[in-house]
């Protein structure tokens, strides 16, 4: 009897150790990880962090990467869905879709975490921090930015004997100097859309203005919009023929393949211009600020955004995953697998980093500096008014300043606080 009860107490132990996690062949419990779903963005950067990923050992981590169509929406009906129910732990946000989820009270404020995990928030480019903080709260880790910088032909500046250009004075200067002695001049993305928005925004940035006032009021006419304007008009006429058509794919091009001497490109273009079957400008390609009347350059500032859900089944388990994914030591491999931008400053200064993307420094001086667009339904009525009057300014003679104060007029009644 007593060799019957031991084995029964051995095969319920046995099935309770099962049951609860089983056993490592030392005779220690197994203990389950925690399991994430993390909702993001799909295409080759999510390819690539698959991979990187799989160095987290912390939790067991899936990635729904979905078509960019589609991918506010599924966020959305995960929101309303219930804990446990297949609903998302992480969340990578547009950075003009946070402040929707943080008023709608989809995703949680870091604050506490934060605090209770020593995270040193100094690490990220201020200006991209800012994008995610809201009525003096966190909401988000950021990352994966892009922004206007100049790339320009050294070997060609050399030949003309011309200094790279601090200011948009400057800027003009060289485009004008390039258009008349040999009938280049600059690539800008000059087509009708949201590129030539960017060149003015970030001119606009870049002298200290804004869209708005400090009342939230439309404010176009301040003495730094006009002059922004007024660059961008004199940047057109002294561009490359064909500009007025260009978007950032065919202003990079026309650097890379020395159709241009100077461009003002996309920096998640600048990658290209090391490829050898690329480009024609592999060894003499360099980079600088795209900078206002001062000197000063401010990017208008895009990102992507690590955050969590109110719903989240596991808080502390998620926080310290997207910690992990934006530290350091990962952005650098996405930055070395992609040249993807990140909110880590210390990057810019990395010599492996610098010799994968020379860029990068210039890039986050820009996004440290950077503001962002409104994030507010209305904002694109005002974009949507910018995109018709900075077309008229570029193709024609007209004043930019009777242009902007067209659109002011237009929108006066427009309440951009919503």
């Amino acid at each position: 009897m007593r060799t019957k009860r031991i084995a029964i107490s051995f095969l319920s132990a046995l099935i309770l150790t099962v049951v609860t996690g089983g056993l490592f062949a030392n005779g220690t419990q197994e203990t389950s990880k925690p399991k994430l779903l993390v909702s993001r963005w799909a295409g080759p950067h999510a390819d690539d962090l698959k991979q990187v990923v799989k160095d987290y050992t912390a939790a067991d981590v899936t990635i729904d990467d979905v078509d960019y169509s589609s991918l506010r929406q599924k966020q959305l009906t995960s929101f309303e869905a219930a804990q446990g129910s297949g609903n998302y732990d992480v969340v990578w946000v547009a950075s003009q879709w946070m402040k929707e989820y943080v008023d709608a009270g989809y995703i949680m404020p870091l604050d506490d975490l934060i605090k209770a995990k020593k995270l040193d928030l100094s690490i990220y480019a201020k200006g991209m921090l800012e994008g995610a903080q809201f009525y003096g709260k966190t909401y988000g880790l950021p990352t994966f930015a892009q922004t206007l910088i100049l790339a320009y032909d050294s070997a060609a500046f050399q030949k003309a004997g011309l200094a790279v250009p601090k200011t948009s004075a400057d800027l003009v200067a060289v485009a004008k100097y390039f258009k008349e002695h040999d009938g280049t001049g600059i690539a800008i993305p000059a087509k009708q859309g949201s590129a030539s928005v960017n060149v003015y925004s970030q001119l606009l940035f870049s002298n200290g203005g804004y869209y708005l006032d400090a009342s939230g009021k439309l404010d176009l006419m301040s003495p730094a919009s006009i002059s922004a304007a007024k660059t961008y008009q004199q940047l057109a006429k002294y561009s490359v023929q064909g500009s007025l058509a260009w978007h950032h794919d065919e202003v990079a091009q026309s650097v890379r393949m020395k159709t241009a001497p100077i461009g003002i490109v996309m920096s998640g273009l600048a990658n290209q211009f090391a490829d050898p079957e690329k480009s024609k400008v592999v060894d003499t390609i360099r980079y600088a600020e795209f900078a206002g009347d001062t000197g000063k350059a401010s990017a208008n500032n895009n990102f992507w955004v690590w955050t969590l859900p109110k719903n989240t089944n596991n808080a502390s388990a998620a926080f310290d995953f997207i910690a992990w994914l934006t530290s350091p030591a990962t952005e650098k491999k996405m930055t070395l697998k992609d040249q993807q931008i990140s909110a880590i400053t210390s990057l810019a200064d990395d010599p492996e980093v610098l010799k994968m993307a020379p860029f990068l420094p210039v890039t986050m001086k820009e996004l440290a500096n950077g503001r962002m667009d409104p994030v507010t339904k209305n904002f694109q009525k005002l974009r949507e008014a910018l995109v018709v009057g900075l077309s008229q300014i570029a193709s024609t003679d007209v004043d930019p300043a009777s242009v902007l104060q067209n659109i002011q007029n237009q929108l006066s009644g427009v309440d951009f606080t919503k």
